[in-house]
């Protein structure tokens, strides 16, 4: 979903105009609102997996320093890059962390791993729910939902894109749900 968001961010004029000759005319406006306000939370969704990942790769890259590892800023690195595939990211990271644990003593790969699980725990439990909710404005429970229900219907694929769904379905429906009670004049 980050790379949807990022190439939907550059592509957003022609998107929209492609979407838009879909509207009648009578929704056009209603249509605009709704598409700035997404395209707004698609911005905030990026950020927030910015800020996630530069996290996570900070993290790791203070733990490989703190235990004696070579290139702590390199791995640090990896472990952010990586970290940008969510929940599984810094999983994947922590791969060459350990392997380069593991070429100085076991013990080490083993402390590397543990400590790059530790992190990615904290964050992706604790802290990814609250960034990301404050970013696409939605409460962090409901984050944590949108992960499960989209891991539950669509596997990995299904959590790349669970929250920015769940963030769109609240901007439509905050925008319809009002009109359903306005009185006609």
């Amino acid at each position: 979903m980050f790379i949807v968001a990022f190439l939907l961010a550059l592509e957003a004029p022609a998107v929209r105009r492609d979407l838009r000759r879909f509207v009648p005319n009578d929704y056009r406006t209603d249509f605009d609102q709704i598409w700035r306000k997404v395209r707004k939370m698609l911005y905030a969704y990026v950020r927030g997996q910015l800020v996630i990942a530069g996290l996570i790769g900070l993290c790791s890259g203070v733990a490989c320093w703190a235990i004696g590892l070579p290139d702590p800023i390199a791995l640090g690195l990896i472990a952010g890059v990586t970290a940008l595939i969510p929940y599984l990211g810094p999983f994947i990271g922590a791969v060459p962390a350990i392997l380069v644990g593991l070429s100085q003593t076991p013990g080490k790969a083993l402390l590397v791993a543990l400590l790059y699980l530790l992190i990615s725990n904290v964050i992706l439990n604790f802290v990814y729910p609250k960034v990301m909710g404050d970013a696409v404005r939605l409460p962090p429970i409901l984050v944590i939902v949108a992960l499960i229900a989209g891991f539950s219907w669509g596997g990995i694929l299904g959590m790349f894109v669970a929250v920015p769904i769940a963030a769109t379905l609240r901007i439509l429906f905050d925008h319809i749900y009002p009109r359903l009670y306005e009185r006609p004049a």
